[in-house]
């Protein structure tokens, strides 16, 4: 959406040429193969009298030389022009002395300017465009779509022109945020709140102190002058670590909550592929659709993906630290909100460590927070039978959030089951049935 497409085709039409795209993701992987296919379809171009636009050259493998070499050779004997779609921080298999176009990307002030003019255009009524700018983070072609959609389903409904667009306008743009994500990422809909999360007061300063920093972006950037000074890591990234069920996703959900956006959670069975390159466009799509949509994107169990780098032994080695290096690199440029949560901190490498806006370790709940956690778990709507004995739970029973949160349900069960109010005897119950499962004989034991 930021104008690279229609740049070309302008470009393009102005000697009467029209335009070839050729996506290499849809090409063979290998250097080699990639250049035959890549050949094939530039030949087809030429025989059509088009502009190739190729996109997708990043995916070539930087790391087989002569495959890189050979796509420059396919592109250096094209008898015409070609043109790249890349993203800035790609890395391509080009010759020296291509020409660069950079189309930056619209600051906060930049973006409102332009929804003002196209709403306009449009005579489109909208009471908040500012809103529109800060919460999404796209490029005036995406500002078109959305607002030719709106004006399309207004005029099919029948609505009054004088009827405020904002509520469509925002429901579109998230439309479009979604189906970029949709299938690698979860949309987390269930979000927590602050009555429900129990941790000491320094992690919860940290929660406040880091959604403020993220609320506060425009101000510091734009109007401070701090977007000339910081030219790497301007986005925003937590590295929430600790025992299992200590409330590391949750916290997640609290902070997309109090910021007003919206949480996915990212599969990364499905962002991580055996195929050369395809991991790291994946991961691309993440990174850039989370900056345009400003979604929070949290990746659970982290470890797997941001572990160390190790030793090359073997061409799996290579390949697993390109990935590394792929996301330190792209860390670097992240201007969104991005939340990592770990059981194990030691896995995750140096480096990214480093480039974390927020480090948070979440401790085992203490007895006091067990007191917390057991009374924020039973809701107010529950019938009970008497007064809960939260204090002697939190003494005999040393369970992590995930398991008292467990426990609660199971014993609503429990009662639900004999049609009689919950009591404390059906929170012992769960409790013992909790441990069991877990092998635990004995019910004093720490369970995290």
């Amino acid at each position: 959406g930021s104008g690279r497409h229609s740049l070309i085709a302008a470009l393009a039409a102005r000697v009467g040429r029209g335009i070839a795209c050729i996506d290499c993701h849809r090409l063979p992987r290998a250097g080699k193969l990639m250049a035959a296919a890549l050949r094939q379809e530039l030949f087809r171009a030429l025989l059509r009298g088009c502009v190739p636009v190729v996109s997708g050259l990043e995916a070539a493998d930087p790391a087989d030389a002569e495959g890189q070499d050979v796509i420059k050779q396919t592109l250096r004997s094209h008898p015409g022009p070609v043109c790249i779609r890349a993203a800035p921080e790609a890395s391509l298999p080009l010759d020296p002395g291509f020409v660069t176009a950079m189309l930056p990307s619209l600051n906060e002030s930049e973006r409102a300017a332009f929804w003002h003019e196209a709403l306009e255009r449009a005579a489109l009524p909208v009471a908040d465009v500012d809103a529109l700018a800060a919460r999404y983070r796209v490029g005036p072609g995406v500002i078109e779509q959305v607002i030719a959609q709106v004006v399309s389903r207004r005029n099919h409904e029948g609505v009054s022109p004088d009827d405020d667009a904002g509520s469509q306008l925002e429901e579109v743009s998230a439309q479009h945020i979604a189906t970029r994500l949709s299938h690698i990422a979860t949309h987390v809909r269930r979000l927590a709140r602050w009555e429900q999360v129990a941790l000491p007061e320094d992690v919860i300063d940290s929660i406040r102190e880091f959604v403020a920093r993220i609320s506060h972006r425009k101000t510091v950037y734009e109007k401070w002058g701090f977007d000339a000074k910081m030219t790497t890591s301007r986005g925003l990234t937590a590295l929430f670590y600790g025992p299992p069920g200590t409330g590391k996703s949750m916290v997640a959900g609290l902070i997309a909550r109090e910021l007003g956006l919206d949480l996915y959670r990212i599969d990364l069975a499905r962002i991580v592929s055996k195929w050369i390159g395809e991991t790291e466009k994946n991961l691309a799509e993440v990174f850039d659709a989370a900056e345009d949509g400003q979604v929070v994107i949290l990746f659970d169990e982290a470890d797997s993906l941001f572990a160390k780098r190790t030793e090359v032994k073997s061409s799996v080695d290579r390949y697993a630290n390109l990935e590394v290096n792929y996301l330190l690199q792209r860390l670097d440029t992240f201007e969104g909100v991005g939340i990592l949560t770990t059981n194990l901190e030691g896995s995750i490498d140096q480096a990214f460590k480093r480039r974390m806006s927020l480090r948070l370790h979440f401790p085992f709940p203490d007895e006091d927070m067990r007191v917390r956690l057991w009374a924020a778990h039973i809701p107010a709507e529950a019938p009970v039978a008497g007064d809960f004995d939260f204090l002697d739970l939190a003494r005999r029973f040393p369970l992590s959030g995930g398991y008292i949160r467990n426990s609660t349900l199971r014993a609503a069960f429990l009662a639900a089951q004999e049609n009689r109010p919950l009591g404390q005897e059906h929170l012992l119950r769960a409790i013992a049935l909790e441990y069991r499962e877990l092998g635990k004989l004995s019910t004093s034991g720490r369970m995290e």
